[in-house]
């Protein structure tokens, strides 16, 4: 009885049957004549393979799904974790295994951890694979699943939709190089060549402390309930991502202990959200020689609602600002109330920040693993439990001529 095929060696030969399929099909083509008896004999037996080949592949996509039905799986339970620490520390092996992993995160990454009574989550971790059953059964294999942040938390961020470049697992501070490019000049046939090299500058990311306050109820907190963990997990996540988000789109003046936002130190007078001055950004981008892949519109959802409703250019049939789409100039445009936004006084409209940018030039750097404090005390006669979510993040962008901003109203 001939061996079973794996998955793999299923799809090497489907792709060797259509590879031998277009052989001959050019061939004849090549020749300029039809296809002959042996070839078409060839052909048709290809093609009953290929269809033999899907049914063997939707079977063992059936039986894998069954197997893994049919395995236990340890997973990590945030609530459940919270609510061990809220009663003394008394973990799970689940929970005690999560902790040990962002131990070892903190550990590699120069960040010190806030007090000796915390929740360590790392931002990423595969799931872990652990031996049990009888060896080479298949039923030895159990997955052990446990808290992946950087992928939900990149989903809820605009700025890594929009490109940016996010590091995670960072250690120490970290130099980020930028160069101005070389030059180039004619000269005469013995003339001496003249220094074209560009110039070399860096900034520092060094982490920075991002910290929130998460109230839930103890009674939310013993739901044994896969609703309440997912609640517990969009919470968590939504404190750090918003306020990530705001930091490093908005405005604040520049202090050592947060990044910069994109608009600090932005003086540039607000002018009308209509076309010339959209493409006007682009141009602004192109003229810096920034105009490469993953550029693209961020903009507060004002100005993106306004954009839907706005013609391109009045008396000409060139439609609104924003296509149906969703692009704008034929870019990529992305929204958030997040965005810098300065709310004018009466009757001046506010105005709301917009850019376009390169923007895997935007690096976010991540440190550690992520720090939840539980406090079942200081609100305890309300039955609420407060977490304080410490992270360490910093984000800079490589090229400062990648982004061009503007305030519009």
């Amino acid at each position: 009885m001939s061996k079973e095929k794996s998955t793999t060696e299923l799809r090497d030969e489907q792709t060797q049957l259509t590879v031998r399929g277009k052989e001959i099909v050019a061939l004849a083509k090549t020749e300029s004549r039809g296809l002959r008896p042996d070839e078409v004999t060839e052909l048709e037996r290809n093609q009953l393979r290929q269809q033999e080949i899907n049914i063997e592949l939707a079977e063992l996509r059936a039986l894998d799904i069954r197997k893994s039905e049919a395995q236990p799986t340890n997973k990590f339970s945030l609530r459940k974790a919270m609510l061990e620490l809220a009663d003394g520390g008394n973990y799970s092996e689940e929970s005690r295994k999560m902790i040990a992993m962002g131990e070892a995160s903190f550990n590699g990454s120069g960040v010190s951890k806030r007090n000796g009574r915390s929740l360590l989550i790392p931002v990423e971790q595969r799931a872990e694979i652990t031996a049990t059953g009888v060896a080479g059964t298949g039923s030895d294999l159990i997955d052990t699943q446990f808290m992946d942040i950087l992928k939900p938390l990149r989903d809820r961020l605009v700025l890594a939709q929009a490109g940016a470049t996010v590091i995670p697992g960072l250690v120490g501070n970290i130099d980020i190089p930028s160069y101005s490019g070389s030059s180039a000049a004619w000269a005469g046939e013995n003339d001496a060549a003249a220094d074209g090299a560009g110039v070399f500058s860096h900034k520092t990311m060094k982490p920075k402390r991002l910290t929130s306050k998460i109230y839930v109820s103890r009674q939310l907190l013993i739901q044994d309930s896969l609703a309440v963990e997912n609640l517990l997990r969009a919470d968590l996540l939504n404190a750090i991502a918003s306020k990530l988000e705001a930091t490093i789109l908005g405005g604040a003046a520049h202090v050592d202990e947060a990044p910069d936002g994109l608009f600090t130190g932005f003086a540039g007078e607000a002018v009308s959200m209509n076309w010339d001055n959209i493409v006007g950004l682009e141009t602004e981008i192109d003229l810096a020689n920034a105009l490469m892949q993953n550029s693209g519109y961020i903009m507060h959802t004002s100005i993106r609602g306004k954009a839907k409703t706005t013609v391109k250019k009045t008396g000409e049939a060139l439609g609104f600002i924003l296509d149906p789409d969703g692009t704008m100039n034929g870019y990529k445009a992305l929204r958030t109330n997040a965005m810098y936004n300065v709310a004018a006084a009466d009757p001046d409209p506010a105005k709301y920040g917009v850019i376009f940018g390169n923007w895997a030039d935007l690096l976010i750097g991540q440190w550690g693993a992520i720090d939840l404090t539980i406090d079942p005390y200081t609100r305890a006669e309300e039955a609420m439990v407060k977490i304080i979510v410490n992270s360490y993040w910093d984000a800079a962008p490589r090229r400062n001529a990648s982004f061009a901003k503007a305030l519009m109203s």
